[in-house]
């Protein structure tokens, strides 16, 4: 009788045992789920929103900073990456623009293969990037416009 009694017992845990497992992975299932829902709001929160504006105005002065030491090989990943538009304009200016008013003329090149004379690069004022290239006296930066648009 005693050795019956134990099996009722086993058996009556492994039910509990059971329903107990089912419960505690429903409960993970659900917290997952409710998780990946309050996850995906996040990023409408105006916090969010700040910290992507930092990152984006810390991409951009990377990237002029680039441009002015002529780190091309930085450039040229921001740009395959998709992190930057070679046609993006940083402080009213493309970024086309920026490379001539400091003279760099494989900064140029580079950002034209990209296709950052397409479409003429102009500031917000209005001025084009010859005229900025004039302004700067930028010899190296007017030859490289000229053989670009030739």
């Amino acid at each position: 009788m005693n050795y019956f009694y134990n099996y009722v017992n086993i058996f009556a845990s492994n039910i509990k045992y059971n329903t107990m497992k089912k419960f505690l992975l429903s409960a993970f299932l659900i917290f997952t789920v409710t998780l990946s829902a309050s996850e995906s709001l996040i990023y409408s929160d105006s916090l969010s929103i700040e910290v992507l504006e930092d990152k984006l105005n810390l991409i951009e002065e990377k990237a002029l900073k680039s441009i002015q030491t002529e780190n091309y090989e930085y450039i040229d990943q921001l740009i395959r990456s998709g992190k930057i538009n070679p046609r993006m304009k940083i402080n009213g200016k493309p970024l086309i623009i920026h490379a001539a008013i400091h003279d760099k003329a494989e900064m140029i090149l580079l950002l034209a293969t990209y296709g950052a004379m397409l479409v003429e690069p102009k500031c917000d004022e209005g001025k084009n990037i010859m005229e900025y290239a004039k302004e700067s006296n930028a010899i190296h930066a007017q030859a490289q416009i000229i053989i670009i648009q030739a």
